[in-house]
């Protein structure tokens, strides 16, 4: 019993610490919105208009980006192409409009195929504010997903609204 309690001390000490494990964005970088974590161990990478992260087997992808409201036909224009680039075949998305912690979210969601098989890609609009709108996408099979379920889960579950 006296080393279950120095254990447990150091199990608890452990935990309150996870997060600093991880990697924290703001987005968009200049007067952020919200912040997002990605898991330390997910290999990140700045991309045109925000971040991209990815496990390290690359089974699923990730990302976030920013535009101006009036830019955001031209966003999807570009995902549009980056669904061709990777073999994702262009279908038409189901539409939902649902809370993201609180923020309003617009989804679309593409079940599809891609190089491997069936997959979906989600593409998630979050207004954030001066015009600005945030774009979520994650891409990976219903397999995939699940195996990346926790990671998938606490990504989203980080996204917090800067007032």
């Amino acid at each position: 019993m006296t080393v279950a309690r120095p254990l447990a001390a150091v199990i608890a000490a452990l935990l309150m610490i996870a997060p600093a494990f991880a990697k924290n964005f703001a987005v968009p970088t200049k007067n952020p919105a919200v912040t997002i974590t990605v898991p330390n161990d997910w290999k990140t990478q700045e991309i045109d208009h925000g971040y991209s992260a990815r496990p390290q087997d690359e089974a699923v992808f990730f990302s976030v980006e920013f535009a101006d409201a009036r830019n955001i036909d031209k966003m999807l224009a570009n995902n549009d192409a980056w669904m061709k680039d990777n073999k994702i075949k262009k279908v038409e998305p189901i539409k939902a409009e649902a809370p993201l912690n609180g923020i309003p979210a617009t989804i679309f969601q593409y079940r599809t195929t891609d190089g491997n098989g069936p997959t979906k890609v989600d593409f998630i609009l979050l207004p954030a504010g001066e015009n600005r709108m945030i774009m979520l996408t994650v891409w990976g099979s219903d397999e995939e997903r699940e195996t990346h379920g926790r990671e998938l889960d606490a990504i989203f579950g980080s996204i917090t609204a800067i007032n």
